[in-house]
């Protein structure tokens, strides 16, 4: 899980640094290119044979594919309003709704440590909101704080689904369904694709990082218990933080480096 956090912090930095480059880079973009580079990764995997993707269609692979989809939509456009760093804080707050949720959905328990973990957390999360150095986009968060919910459905869903499917296949599900989402809305949207090479291979960076950080996140859920594995991904927005500060020039502040 450590090696998917690390991947998925260098996704959000990725997918900033287009969004810098081109300051006009609809979201719905930056999230199509995501999908597709990832099917293309999956198909390459598996040899060209689609067979080995479909796996028992159960619905918690159409839940992880749709949950994940809008978790991911939000999250690329929080990201494209407060930054990489406060967006993925944002957006973890999916733990603490599986923690929540994981004794009703999966019969999971959590011991008083995990709890402490993500109520730690939390705490993080409350003194980074409010504490960036420009103007604060409520929007923007209120996006990051859906893409958490909604990555707690996927993340319980991939739970779920991986016991009877490989990661592979639960990918995928949720790369193929986001894929169809999002190009859906960017029809809808009316958005442009971008024409500078930096911004595509910032886009292609973001995808290839996203593709393998799922493929060892949705591991971690096969071999671990929920509440736990969501535990240690907490560690991937203070990488990511940690990132925007360190190639962005993002000075938190005082308050948000206690948050960190």
């Amino acid at each position: 899980m450590l090696g998917s956090a690390a991947l998925f912090a260098g996704m959000a930095l990725a997918v900033e640094q287009a969004h810098r480059l081109d300051p006009h880079l609809s979201a719905w973009v930056s999230t199509a290119v995501r999908s597709v580079v990832s099917l293309v990764v999956l198909f390459i995997l598996v040899r060209g044979n689609p067979r080995g993707l479909l796996g028992d269609a159960r619905p918690a692979l159409w839940a992880r594919g749709l949950l994940g989809a809008v978790s991911l939509l939000s999250y690329f456009a929080a990201i494209s309003m407060v930054g990489a760093g406060e967006a993925t804080f944002l957006m973890q707050t999916s733990a603490v709704w599986i923690v929540i949720l994981a004794p009703l959905v999966l019969k999971e328990s959590s011991p008083p440590l995990i709890w402490a973990a993500v109520v730690m957390s939390l705490v993080g999360v409350g003194l980074l909101m409010g504490a960036s150095t420009g103007e604060p986009d409520l929007f923007g968060r209120v996006l990051g704080l859906c893409s958490g919910l909604a990555a707690a459905g996927a993340m319980l869903s991939v739970r779920r689904a991986s016991r009877t499917n490989t990661p592979t296949v639960i990918v995928f599900w949720f790369s193929a369904i986001g894929t169809l989402v999002t190009l859906v809305v960017l029809g809808v949207s009316g958005a442009t694709l971008p024409q500078a090479p930096e911004v595509w291979a910032a886009l292609l960076t973001a995808a290839l990082a996203a593709t393998f950080a799922q493929l060892l996140m949705t591991s971690a859920y096969q071999v671990g218990r929920a509440p736990l594995v969501a535990a240690a991904g907490s560690s991937s927005p203070l990488m990511a933080a940690l990132g925007a500060w360190w190639v962005f020039g993002q000075h938190p502040s005082p308050r948000a480096q206690i948050g960190m």
